[in-house]
């Protein structure tokens, strides 16, 4: 049964094994630098333990949020089979059981690609961020051995597992005619244990930031602030279940729906499909956020210090990329893999609309919108973000140096640009490819 469901739904399970291949590229890049500092000596393993902690400091925020947010689309997009499941007899723990068991297999087959991608990149990654240094260290032979492989694998599927529990045990006890029937809202309210959650990382950041105001001399403060938009980011996205559709509600209601019958439909479907908005969403958000706080803080720091007379700090693009990458790769392509993961509900919707009377050009509009619509939110919440990173940054320096407040967006900017390129590639050709083809065939589908 776990493999026959991966067979048949293998456009949906094809995203999760995609996110968990570039969540473990990044942490196999980082722990590959460990092993290879265990194996040159001790004075390589301090300087490459401060790179694997940066790195993971970056990606492991980014690759729990975003694989969480597809692994539950996933689960979510296969209700309906499981309520098939229950109808023919198979009971609620078993069909959690099983759910749970093939998103441990997806990331599973994810992580090992992962790992066998960080075999072929990690030393051109890893020494392209040190050839400016000193020390040997982008000379050394980067080692990709059985610790890397040890400690990725595993951490990945636990991450997707995790991420999928909430979803898996929905899918268990729902009556299976409900389960068909129920609107994804309806599964998408705060309960008391996500309510806790976020307290405590709400807790958590303002333990941090105390810390950082209380700082007491300005190399403590520069070890500290790079997890500022750390930080942030994690709070906005364990806030996402009541922060997204509020944001998104909010923004596309100053576009009238009169403007446009393709607008309204997708401002509705983006509002009704709450698993689906969350999922793209939350890729290009984390990525972005991370990505321009990063840059934002830096050069915050940079021009106060330089106000003060001192000497500036900057960060080299190939540093960034080593730090970074993992975020940036899933900010660019997680929102398309989304689209490409609901190719099959998106289709039976969109035949529908076509039944009822609506032209082509209505259809591919409405679908284009609506990646819009997820483009825009995310954007939007990543700016949230960076601003909020130049501003807290530049009050805690403001104890040391002059306070200068400097928002670095250029390179989310561009991020944000190739998540729009790509989401909308992903939209319109599947769209248009339906659209040739006949109605009745794809309601039948359905």
């Amino acid at each position: 049964m776990i493999f026959a469901e991966l067979r048949a739904g293998w456009a949906s399970w094809t995203g999760v094994i995609f996110v968990s291949a570039i969540t473990a590229l990044a942490c196999g890049i980082a722990i590959s630098m460990l092993e290879t500092g265990m194996h040159a000596g001790e004075d390589y393993l301090q300087g490459f333990s401060g790179g694997t902690a940066a790195i993971l400091m970056f990606s492991a925020p980014a690759g729990i949020a975003v694989i969480a947010a597809v692994t539950r689309l996933a689960v979510d997009l296969g209700r309906p089979a499981y309520a098939r499941w229950q109808l023919a007899g198979v009971g609620p723990f078993q069909t959690a059981l099983v759910v749970i068991t093939q998103v441990g297999v997806a990331s599973l087959f994810g992580g090992v690609i992962g790992v066998g991608a960080t075999t072929l990149i990690a030393g051109t990654a890893i020494h392209s961020a040190f050839e400016s240094g000193t020390g040997g260290y982008s000379e050394i032979p980067i080692v990709t051995g059985p610790l890397t492989a040890f400690i990725t694998i595993p951490a990945t599927v636990v991450i997707s597992v995790l991420g999928s529990l909430r979803s898996a045990c929905a899918a268990g006890r729902t009556p299976p005619l409900a389960a068909l029937r129920e609107p994804e809202t309806e599964a998408k309210r705060m309960r008391w244990w996500r309510w806790m959650l976020l307290l405590a990382v709400i807790a958590g950041a303002i333990v941090f930031f105390v810390s950082l105001f209380r700082t007491t001399d300005r190399m403590a403060f520069l070890s500290q602030g790079p997890l500022v938009p750390v930080v942030i980011t994690v709070v906005l996205a364990a806030a996402g279940t009541v922060v997204y559709p509020w944001l998104l509600r909010g923004w596309t209601a100053l576009v009238p729906a009169r403007v446009s019958t393709s607008w309204y439909l997708a401002r509705h479907q983006a509002r009704y499909h709450l698993s689906r908005s969350t999922a793209s969403i939350t890729p290009l958000f984390t990525g972005t956020a991370l990505l321009g706080g990063l840059f934002t803080m830096a050069a915050t720091v940079d021009a106060s210090l330089r106000a003060g007379g001192e000497e500036g700090v900057t960060l080299e693009i190939s540093q960034v990329l080593l730090m970074l990458g993992g975020p940036v790769l899933l900010a660019a392509v997680g929102a398309a893999v989304v689209i490409f993961m609901s190719n099959r509900t998106q289709s039976s919707e969109q035949a529908l609309l076509r039944a009822s009377g609506a032209t082509t050009s209505t259809v591919i509009f409405s679908a284009l919108w609506q990646a819009v619509i997820h483009v825009v939110t995310a954007a939007i919440l990543g700016g949230v973000a960076i601003i909020l990173t130049a501003v807290l940054t530049g009050a805690a320096l403001g104890r040391f140096s002059p306070a200068v407040i400097v928002v670095d967006a250029a390179y989310a900017l561009a991020l944000v640009g190739v998540g729009v390129i790509l989401t909308m590639f992903a939209t319109v050709s599947p769209v248009a490819t339906r659209a040739r083809g006949s109605v009745a065939m794809q309601l039948a589908a359905k």
